[in-house]
Parts: C-alpha cells; structure tokens; sequence
C-alpha cells in the first residue's frame, strides 16, 4: 500500500503542531490569559488541540481525549473562566498528537479519496480523508494566526 501521498500531506500539520507548541512556549503568561480576538489566547489553542482530535475520530462512540476544559469550552461556543496553564495544555497536545499520529499513520494514498463519514456527518457536507488532513494543517495555522497577533499586538515577534 502506498503512503506518499500521505507522507507528504503530513508535514503541514507537523509543521503547524510544531509552531503551535513553540508559541505555547514564548508566550507570555499575561498575554496567554488575554482576549484578543474575541476568545481568551490559551482557549484558541485548546480549541486548535481539540479540533485535530476531532479530525481522526472515526465512529460516534469514540471519545475525545481527556481535555483541561469543557466541551463547550474547546469548541468555542462559550468562553473558558479558568484559565489552561500551558503546561497542562501542552500535556493535551501531546495527548492529542499521539492520536492523530496514530490514525494517520493507518491511511494509505487510496484512502485519502475515501469520505471521512463521522466528520462529514458533523460538519454537514462529504469530507474525503484527504481535505481532513489538510485541514489538520490549516485549521492549526489560521488559530495560530490569531494568537500571532496577540504576542505581536504587545510588540513581540510572532512564531510564524
């Protein structure tokens, strides 16, 4: 079975898990606890970290890795009050890659044409393995992003 493919589609969500935890490690704990950008900084990366274990989950009964927040918390559909200390939230990313490395390393090339039923049926339109892996990447990006410009709104240099 080939993996080129594969292979190749991983190395952007290496790359942005990669830059993710370099900014869990600049980023000042005042700046960390801070909204910018409507959301709290620690709670766009755990949202980042709980999207890509939303990514490889393949049936309705799998669960999500155990997070430092709820639910509502990760998915941001209500503002954390606690704030996530960074190292906790670098044990969950950890927690999470180990998963995502783990599914990905079972998809093949002809596997990534393939729909990724349980994402599509929660997002609400067909997904092929293939956009999820791209999205593991780029999903990470866009909220690295934002957190970017809170350490560059205090006049520090971002990660990315």
């Amino acid at each position: 079975m080939s993996r080129a493919i594969v292979a190749e589609l991983e190395g952007p969500y290496q790359r942005a898990w990669g830059l993710m935890t370099q900014f869990i490690d600049v980023c000042p704990e005042e700046i960390w606890a801070e909204t910018n950008g409507g959301w709290p900084v620690w709670q766009q990366v755990a949202h980042a970290v709980a999207v890509l274990n939303f990514f490889v989950l393949e049936k309705d009964d799998d669960t999500f890795v155990s997070a430092p927040a709820e639910l509502g918390v990760l998915m941001l559909k209500e503002q954390g009050q606690q704030v996530v200390s960074k190292e906790a939230m670098k044990a969950y990313g950890a927690a999470v890659m180990s998963v995502v490395d783990t599914r990905v390393a079972r998809l093949t090339d002809a596997d990534l044409t393939r729909i990724q039923e349980r994402v599509s049926k929660k997002i609400g339109r067909d997904l092929s393995y293939g956009a999820v892996m791209v999205m593991l990447g780029s999903h990470t990006m866009y909220h690295l992003g934002s957190c970017d410009a809170a350490l560059r709104d205090h006049g520090l240099p971002g990660v990315f």
